[in-house]
């Protein structure tokens, strides 16, 4: 059973998805049911205003530097379909929208990030709605002030995708999950998933098998009972969370939702 230990204030609405950056200055971005997507610190403080964009998906983030000014990346998916990116940098008083330089005709469902080394920023896979099989993965790099996209591979499953993951340089689809995130942190490599209206999950070969884990409501954290959305990283350099955080949305009380922050140190940690 995981502790719930901080989250933010009531949030303006029910949780479409979620996606965290790491980096020295981590965000955590959120995107609503009903449009509308903003920003957050891991001491569970908005960041500037919420932007009025309707988005699908959301994945998680990297930092990265235009000209001299310091930005941080979430790529995501619009409710048309279509690949953008949800920056925030020094300045905004709420998260701008720019074009990803993928090209892409066909209607994108959702999508995934992963590390890419010190050749580009992340690596990013995304599948469409009527290519719902297919993934497509490539890298997103920077030359100059420029977001260039680099194609790498296609790869087919037998199921209609519902979310994906990378973990430790392996990519894993999911036919159930609607949302998965990568929970690594020096020799632990472990796989946390959500199922519509299940608890979360945790598996440790690459979804072959998995075993459900609890969240614990602090003494003033209530966790959601019927998460909505998932993200998580092993090791942050910010926020004060030693065994890296799991972060999940949902309804904490009748009509009051909140992003939840969640201690995986007996994940990280203690298996050490």
């Amino acid at each position: 059973m995981l502790p719930a230990v901080w989250s933010t204030r009531p949030l303006s609405g029910a949780v479409r998805d979620i996606a965290l950056s790491g980096g020295t200055s981590a965000l955590l971005a959120i995107a609503y049911e009903t449009g509308g997507i903003e920003f957050y610190d891991l001491e569970g403080d908005p960041v500037g205003q919420q932007a009025g964009f309707r988005v699908r998906a959301l994945a998680d983030g990297r930092t990265a530097t235009m000209g001299d000014t310091p930005l941080t990346l979430f790529p995501g998916v619009t409710e048309t379909g279509e690949l953008k990116a949800y920056v925030f940098a020094p300045g905004l008083v709420a998260p701008a929208q720019i074009d990803l330089p993928v090209t892409e005709s066909r209607r994108v469902e959702g999508l995934c990030t992963g590390e890419s080394g010190p050749q580009a920023l992340m690596r990013l896979a995304y599948w469409t709605v009527s290519g719902n099989r297919i993934l497509r993965t490539g890298l997103i790099g920077m030359q100059g002030d420029t977001l260039t996209w680099t194609e790498e591979a296609m790869t087919e499953t037998d199921f209609p995708i519902r979310s994906c993951v990378f973990s430790e340089g392996e990519l894993v689809a999911s036919p159930s999950a609607i949302a998965a995130a990568a929970l690594t942190r020096g020799d632990v490599s472990a796989l946390l998933s959500l199922e519509a209206g299940g608890p979360l999950k945790l598996s440790t070969d690459y979804g072959m098998t998995s075993q459900e884990i609890s969240v614990r409501d602090g003494i003033t954290i209530t966790a959601p009972d019927r998460p909505t959305a998932l993200t998580a990283h092993g090791s942050l350099q910010s926020g004060g969370f030693q065994g890296g955080v799991v972060v999940i949305a949902g309804e904490t009380a009748s009509g009051t939702h909140q992003a939840v922050f969640v201690d995986p140190s007996q994940i990280t940690l203690e298996r050490r």
